[in-house]
């Protein structure tokens, strides 16, 4: 992750509208509550803060500027550390819950990314991750049509600073590799426009691989599975 590009970009408070909503309401019903939670990329701390006050003691990773001064404000605990790189040397504790939110798209070493995760959790710990669905069923209308599926090209200051993609499979697939358990799947929404302004809750309830985000919780893999 470039602190620069991550400064510069995400110096606005996170926008947090209905279908944001929905994908926080499922990730916190997989964190729960009275546990001692790590939020990777956690922003302005917005969200590290909601989880805070359902009774979890959670520690952020940050590396944008602005938002660790932010997330601090909130009484979060925050490292500035580089997610690209061995930053769970530098935690001196365990988790009880490690949540990546959109966060592994961002990721270049994602192998890496978790192993770090994995010495960063108990032994009994949970991941709780979620990206951007590429399989979509609003990207698939927009292909269907010759229309990009919004996917980033550039690194320019309207960016998100996405660098890859992933479908279900592809993302279950790398946990396993990666000695993660997924126990759980659910997803969000389905869009029907660029904006998320017409949105749908119940299709996916039938197709949850066609929904917006992949929202997966996984335990350690034992190595008898």
């Amino acid at each position: 992750m470039n602190k620069k590009f991550n400064t510069i970009r995400y110096k606005h408070d996170f926008p947090f509208n209905k279908i944001e909503a929905v994908r926080f309401a499922n990730v916190l019903k997989m964190i729960g509550s009275n546990k001692k939670v790590l939020d990777l990329g956690c922003g302005d701390g917005m969200f590290s803060k909601i989880i805070s006050d359902m009774g979890n003691d959670v520690t952020g990773i940050e590396i944008a500027e602005g938002a660790i001064k932010k997330c601090k404000k909130r009484g979060i605990k925050v490292y500035d550390l580089d997610l690209n790189s061995d930053w769970q040397k530098k935690l001196k504790e365990k988790f009880d819950v490690v949540y990546a939110g959109e966060i592994i798209e961002h990721i270049f070493d994602t192998d890496k990314f978790l192993t770090n995760i994995l010495l960063a959790l108990k032994p009994s710990g949970h991941l709780v991750i979620d990206t951007p669905n590429l399989a979509s069923f609003g990207r698939r209308i927009f292909l269907a049509f010759g229309i990009s599926p919004l996917i980033e090209t550039t690194a320019r200051s309207y960016d998100a600073g996405h660098i890859r993609y992933f479908t279900y499979d592809s993302l279950k697939n790398l946990l396993v590799e990666n000695n993660f358990l997924p126990i759980r799947f659910v997803t969000d929404t389905i869009n029907f426009d660029p904006q998320g302004k017409v949105v749908d809750k119940f299709f996916v309830r039938i197709f949850p691989k066609l929904g917006k985000s992949l929202i997966f919780k996984c335990t350690k893999l034992n190595k008898k599975d």
